[in-house]
């Protein structure tokens, strides 16, 4: 019987312990998704597929863009080479996050108080102004969200999920006199075509829009009037449990702005004082505030 009794409990310890071993593998395998990037090599970006945050290059298919460039400058230096940059709508750009498809979101997302609550925000690294896109010599005369406002027969074009509605909104532009397009080639064939009178942009995206006479036709509105509460700031966003990874991040780009890289890259986009992060603003004083210290999307 005890023999019995014996194998028996012998038998149990080794189903138990062969049950055991994919939990423990599992366990030991188990990696952060920063431990995955700086092991492969490589990290995915979701992005617009807009200038100049973040595309590829006609010519060369290379990935590049403001946030392209900053990302693959902060991490080459810890091996990892290869950007693999997927394209989606703005408005799909968090829920894409969330859901795991990008191990970040880079493409002028705009820190704001109810993206914080969904994600994690890096250092902030462009500050941004609403600007605005017109037909040539600017026939409606717009140069803030007052003209859009006071003027029945104006209606304004934006991106779908930007934070310029929301500034429009707030300087009293009605909803019916807005038309929201899921991308910035929908709004400036709508303006050529007539369909809305005027398109409000970051001035980051207007600045890449309108560069190299890319734009035929079009203009940007000078000035266009911005509130001081309705001024933004940029950054690339990670999922909330990817702390250790946004760390990193901000560790690296701390670096790359003491030694000129970062002036250097916004130089080569066309950005300059007036872009400037003060070196004292963080992502969570911006995230506790409303984002009222300074325009985006």
């Amino acid at each position: 019987m005890n023999r019995v009794f014996h194998s028996l409990r012998a038998v149990l310890f080794m189903t138990l312990a062969v049950f055991a071993l994919p939990v423990a593998s599992h366990t030991a395998l188990a990696e952060t998704t920063k431990e995955r990037i700086l092991r492969e090599g490589k990290i995915v970006i979701g992005i617009h597929n807009r200038t100049p945050w973040g595309y590829r290059d006609e010519t060369t298919g290379e990935a590049t863009g403001w946030h392209p460039d900053l990302l693959r400058a902060a991490f080459a230096g810890l091996g990892v080479k290869e950007l693999d940059i997927r394209v989606t709508e703005f408005g799909a750009l968090i829920p894409g996050l969330l859901a795991g498809r990008f191990d970040v979101v880079a493409s002028g997302l705009s820190i704001t108080p109810e993206r914080c609550k969904q994600v994690l925000f890096g250092m902030p690294d462009l500050k941004e102004l609403d600007a605005a896109i017109v037909l040539a010599g600017n026939p409606k005369q717009i140069h803030g969200y007052q003209d859009i406002a006071a003027n029945p027969n104006i209606v304004m074009g934006a991106g779908r999920g930007s934070v310029v509605i929301r500034n429009a909104v707030a300087a009293g532009v009605p909803d019916d006199r807005m038309l929201l397009f899921p991308d910035i080639e929908s709004n400036v064939s709508a303006l050529r075509a007539g369909r809305i009178d005027v398109v409000v942009l970051s001035s980051p995206t207007v600045i890449g829009l309108l560069a190299g006479g890319k734009a035929p036709g079009l203009e940007r509105a000078n000035p266009f009037a911005v509130a001081d509460d309705q001024v933004n700031y940029n950054a690339v966003a990670f999922r909330k449990q990817d702390e250790d990874l946004r760390a990193l991040y901000d560790q690296q780009l701390a670096a790359l702005k003491k030694d000129g890289t970062v002036a250097r890259i916004m130089a080569k986009y066309g950005f300059g004082e007036p872009e400037t992060v003060p070196d004292t603003l963080t992502a969570e004083q911006l995230c506790s505030s409303g984002a009222k210290a300074g325009p985006g999307q």
